[in-house]
């Protein structure tokens, strides 16, 4: 049994490490065109590097295993607000980052961006707010799951419950049986695509 652990362990670190020259020698980014599609609220999923990151992206059975929301900061420049583990992070939970490192950090051909489909001006702009609002109180990451308090999120729980509270639309209502999946992220009924590179996935 100790050495199935040590056995593990040695796998996931030796992963890890492979996982990290990947993402370190890769330079996957958006084009100059496709940054020109953004607008801030736009949803960002991405396959991101690692063991963790491959297994989420089998369930879910969309080649996704994060997402993001695309917002601007204080110098106009792009960037992803996001909850991540601190088992993944060096920070826990709700977290800021430029869009480059966000990108950077995604597997070659996985990037896809998603607007809401019955977005308005005002309640984008509510939206945005409590994006931020939610990130300024540090909220850390929901690590048991559960959706039925916002003291905690996890990447998918966080947009649902920011979809909740500014347009009182559950994005899962038809997909409840995948309360922890990226399904609704590819209904043409509730988004649609901005930017896409999973279409040219070899």
């Amino acid at each position: 049994m100790f050495v199935l652990v040590l056995t593990s362990l040695g796998y996931m670190y030796i992963h890890q490490n492979k996982s990290k020259n990947q993402e370190q020698n890769n330079e996957y980014q958006l084009n100059t065109q496709e940054v020109d599609l953004l607008k801030e609220g736009d949803i960002i999923l991405r396959h991101g590097f690692g063991i963790i990151s491959d297994a989420i992206a089998k369930i879910s059975n969309q080649s996704i295993s994060h997402c993001g929301i695309l917002c601007r900061d204080v110098h106009q420049q792009w960037v992803v607000v996001h909850t991540v583990s601190n088992t993944l992070s060096t920070t826990d939970g709700m977290q800021i980052e430029s869009l480059s490192s966000f990108t950077k950090g995604s597997k070659k051909n996985s990037i896809h961006i998603i607007r809401f489909k019955n977005q308005s001006d005002s309640l984008q702009k509510l939206f945005i707010n409590q994006t931020f609002y939610y990130l300024n109180k540090q909220i850390p990451f929901d690590n048991q799951f559960n959706t039925n308090d916002s003291s905690e999120f996890y990447c998918t729980e966080l947009i649902r419950h920011l979809y909740l509270t500014t347009y009182q639309t559950d994005i899962y209502q038809n997909h409840k049986q995948d309360i922890l999946g990226f399904e609704p992220f590819f209904d043409k009924k509730i988004f649609k695509s901005v930017v896409s590179h999973i279409e040219n996935k070899n």
